[in-house]
């Protein structure tokens, strides 16, 4: 991997001197940037591109190119591929465009693709891609113009799957004063995907941030294994969110835990940062960038009584608190020879026009040992405060370093000073708070999970599968559906499984009355909709009358369970993340509440708690207005259990157990209804 990053030599196909061809620019390109290795230029015709001759052959090169770069028509790739093989290369870049991207019956191109890297053991990244940039060496490979003078190198890196999002960054970073480190275009990922990539930049000690825009997984296991091991901020801008998965939502739990819904669950284990725009994933760059912020307390300061106002909110919409000052603090600020507007957090200081005593200020907010973070609102004249605020921009910089805090700053300027502002030191700035404290609540979640989880791994231990169940039908059969559940330790209410009237009327006698009684027929998915339940029937006059309404050709009989909170258990397999479980408040109305989370499985003990006091609803089962607090413990249980079964059994589909009784502290939970769709033999 580290060839495609680290060449001495590149070879760039399909260059020519008309001015518009693609390929002289990524030479023009490396000759800019100073690469330091031999570039050479390949293409049909001899020329001169950026001092360097154009050769029409591969027996020219006197030496075997560490890396090769294909910018030809698509059908070429195959024949180019080959030729690099011969020649001794092994790392290929394919930027070409014309394959699967545009037309599904290139297919048979792209495997011959696959077959010719595979027998010369050639790794390519792409096809359809920009390529990789090195800031560290000048490496850089796409084919759009850029220019030395406005990149600036630092410690984000980026992972794209589309080529339009990796200059999109190119260019805001540039204007945003992030500096950049490695970036790479995946394109179509016929070889080398984003996991690929992953674990390499997660090992780069130039990178501190990484960033990725997807459109699909590659593996999503593999995906959360890495993150969960990085130990660094990644961000990940995902595409492709609607419910597109076109599974008919059966079961509640297919309908609860879209394909969207599980991948924000599984990056959230991961500790990987989704956001939902560009706009975000440019200020977690920024706030990456930063010293982590330990605690919740902040430090504001500002200028404008409404800034003030508009933080204060902002402080509290995102989780922060603002930090109380000591009064010798205050007292020193009073001091001033202006007069401070008001001297508490947010700390208004509008009456003090001397700018170069805002350092002083950042200084006493930074030593104080309850404050973890100071934002400092800067409003001043463009006009004529524009050097002394730059030159606090530059010393915010040098006090965050020694401090080890965070400095927020955020800013505005006039049209001519706005890029001076922006790059006066190396430190970024903010427009709006809100943007900056949204950023800034993603460092400290991430940091608080690092310190909560000690390094420890996202997901539990994942077992071996065991044997596949098998049956006769998709749908698994009432009994070997509870019996399964018995199995794995999740309390089932006591059942018996009836053929005919006489047989429930034992049934119900010997699990003793109340009895609930339903058609064990697994096509009816829902049985309250279809009157195929009765529940509480007290006595064999009770049971008969409902067998007579029913007329199954098979019962289930249940002891009836004792009061509690109604919840669902479920799980599925998902497509891109294998097994996952999910929990939520449960009932007739589980649909319509639609209060449930997510996790991919397996779960530990940790994640089980977490996703019971995640839901919305979670008060209801902590003790609602002196009600009795739910037995949390059989609770957790269960979803260990059930993570544990959908992790042994990948031929499970989709379970729901609906409703799970959840009883009062210490009188357990019942699993009183429960389906499970299991892969076609």
């Amino acid at each position: 991997m580290r060839q495609f990053f680290y060449p001495k030599s590149v070879a760039v196909f399909g260059v020519s001197d008309r001015a518009s061809n693609l390929a002289r620019r990524i030479v023009e390109n490396l000759a800019r940037f100073g690469f330091k290795g031999t570039t050479y230029a390949l293409g049909k015709s001899a020329g001169v591109i950026a001092g360097r001759p154009v050769l029409t052959d591969m027996d020219s090169l006197h030496d075997v190119p560490d890396l090769a770069v294909l910018l030809i028509p698509a059908a070429q790739v195959p024949d180019a591929l080959e030729q690099c093989g011969r020649k001794g290369i092994r790392r290929v870049i394919i930027e070409s465009g014309g394959f699967s991207e545009l037309d599904d019956d290139k297919g048979a191109l792209e495997s011959r693709i696959i077959e010719t890297a595979a027998a010369w053991g050639i790794e390519f990244i792409g096809p359809n891609c920009f390529g990789v940039m090195n800031m560290e060496n000048g490496l850089v490979l796409p084919f759009f113009v850029l220019e030395p003078g406005y990149m600036k190198r630092g410690p984000v890196s980026l992972i794209s799957q589309s080529g339009g999002l990796f200059y999109d960054t190119c260019m805001l970073c540039s204007s945003e004063n992030i500096g950049l480190n490695k970036l790479v275009s995946v394109g179509n990922k016929l070889a080398l995907n984003e996991n690929d990539f992953l674990e390499y930049l997660s090992l780069d000690p130039d990178t501190g941030v990484i960033g990725m825009y997807l459109e699909s997984f590659t593996d999503g296991r593999r995906f959360m294994d890495l993150a969960c091991s990085a130990g660094k901020p990644i961000i990940l801008l995902k595409a492709n969110r609607g419910k597109g998965s076109g599974e008919i939502a059966r079961f509640h739990t297919t309908a609860l835990a879209g394909d969207d819904d599980v991948a924000d669950a599984a990056m959230m284990q991961a500790g990987v940062q989704r956001v939902n725009n560009f706009r975000e994933m440019i200020d977690c760059f920024k706030i990456f960038s930063l010293p982590p912020v330990r605690g919740r307390r902040l430090a504001l300061v500002t200028r404008s009584g409404g800034h003030g106002v508009l933080s204060a909110d902002a402080v509290e919409r995102h989780g922060f608190t603002l930090a109380e000052l000591p009064e010798q603090v205050l007292q020193a600020m009073r001091q001033k020879k202006a007069n401070v507007i008001r001297a508490t957090n947010p700390l208004d200081v509008g009456d003090v026009y001397d700018m170069d005593s805002y350092p002083d200020i950042l200084g006493m907010m930074l030593r104080e040992e309850n404050v973890d973070a100071v934002v400092f609102i800067v409003t001043y004249s463009s006009e004529s405060d524009g050097a002394q605020i730059e030159r606090f921009i530059k010393e915010a910089g040098q006090m965050m370093a020694l401090y080890g805090k965070p400095v927020v700053l955020c800013a505005v300027s006039n049209r001519e000073r706005w890029f001076a502002m922006k790059t006066a030191g190396d430190i970024p700035t903010f427009t709006d708070v809100d943007d900056a404290l949204r950023a800034l609540a993603r460092s400290f979640s991430l940091y608080s999970r690092q310190k909560e989880r000690k390094g420890a791994y996202c997901r539990a231990k994942a077992t071996e599968p065991k044997g596949i169940l098998s049956g006769p039908s998709t749908m698994m059969e009432a009994f070997q559906t509870f019996t399964l559940l018995r199995d794995y330790d999740v309390p089932v209410a006591p059942f018996r499984v009836a053929r005919s009237a006489s047989d429930a009327a034992d049934a119900a006698s010997s699990l003793g009355y109340p009895v609930a009684l339903k058609v064990a027929s697994p096509a009816i998915l829902h049985k309250t909709e279809k009157g195929a339940v009765a529940l509480d029937l007290k006595d064999p006059s009770e049971l008969r009358s409902a067998l007579g309404r029913m007329r199954g050709e098979s019962y289930l009989v249940q002891k009836m369970a004792g009061p509690g909170i109604e919840v669902i258990v479920g799980g599925k397999q998902d497509r891109e993340f294998g097994p996952v479980v999910l929990f939520g408040l449960g009932g007739i109305f589980v649909e319509v509440m639609k209060d449930a989370l997510t996790r991919v499985a397996p779960i530990d003990r940790m994640a089980a708690e977490e996703m019971i006091d995640g839901i919305r609803g979670a008060s209801l089962l902590q003790g609602f207005r002196g009600r009795p607090a739910a037995d949390r413990e059989s609770l957790i249980h269960i979803l260990m259990n059930v993570s544990r079964l959908l992790s042994e059994h990948h031929e499970i589909r989709s379970i729901d157990m609906n409703p799970v009784i959840v009883g009062e502290n210490g009188r357990g939970c019942t699993v009183v209804d429960a389906k499970i769709e299991r892969s076609a033999e």
